[in-house]
């Protein structure tokens, strides 16, 4: 199997944030933590342009770094042993980096052109409603007289409400994708994004094991509107019945048991 560890969506099983915050030091403490702060308001701006953005995505944006964020995708992409849904994901992936406005490598032309090799490759995808309004989004970039850059949007955005944290209690073992998709009620994206993981058969048991564990978490958490129980409990006994020996296993076990006791 091709070591890219997965990395087209395994940061969304990690629990990191888009961004690592920096250590302030003494001297300078005050530049590094504007520098944090710019990478947040950055992060969350193209969160909110284009939320379908995996946390890889995202890093890449704020760091500079599209092109070894490219790199990697299109392994995953490239790879034998790979299903055809993660594939598409990748393809996705990379075209969404090349088209978000706050990211300073931008380039309509390439998302453009991975974009229609996605709708060419992959014309039965999930994706496709997505793809298709992607490109209708670059066909009206087109016609628009002004296009500022990503740091001319950035002077316009409003840093208090970007920097703004939710405060909703939510289950410490979700990851910020799945807690994004519960506050912006986007909890079916981010099932066809796990259960893209969990049909790769060329991920690891572990992979796909969080993967169905994070769905479980969704949708027995009490914040999202779209709960349910039933579901809940039939990814945690899946997880249980099919990847015994791998470290969810037993918190899973204890999640049955916590769904049951609610009935």
């Amino acid at each position: 199997m091709i070591k890219v560890a997965i990395i087209v969506i395994a940061a969304a099983l990690s629990g990191c944030a888009a961004t690592t915050p920096l250590i302030v030091a003494e001297a300078g403490g005050h530049q590094l933590a504007r520098k944090d702060e710019d990478r947040k308001v950055r992060a969350a701006a193209a969160l909110q342009e284009e939320p379908d953005l995996l946390t890889y995505s995202v890093d890449a944006i704020v760091r500079g770094k599209t092109e070894e964020a490219v790199a990697t995708y299109m392994k995953g992409y490239s790879a034998p042993n790979y299903s055809q849904n993660m594939k598409s994901l990748a393809l996705y992936q990379v075209a969404l980096l090349y088209m978000n406005r706050f990211n300073d490598q931008r380039d309509d032309n390439k998302a453009r052109a991975y974009l229609k090799q996605h709708r060419i490759e992959f014309p039965e995808s999930r994706l496709k409603p997505r793809i298709d309004k992607r490109l209708a989004i670059l066909a009206q970039r087109q016609q628009d007289a002004v296009d500022l850059s990503a740091k001319q949007l950035l002077k316009r955005v409003d840093r208090s409400q970007l920097l703004q944290q939710d405060k909703t209690p939510f289950d410490a073992q979700l990851t910020p994708m799945s807690e994004r998709a519960i506050a912006h009620e986007r909890v079916a994206d981010a099932e066809t994004v796990y259960l893209i993981l969990y049909d790769n058969k060329a991920s690891s048991d572990e992979m796909r094991a969080k993967a169905l564990y994070q769905l479980g978490l969704i949708y027995m958490s009490p914040y999202n509107r779209h709960g349910d129980n039933d579901k809940a409990l039939a990814y945690f006994r899946k997880i249980t019945q099919e990847f015994d020996q791998t470290s969810v296993a037993t918190e899973a076990s204890k999640r049955i048991t916590t769904l049951i006791n609610r009935q």
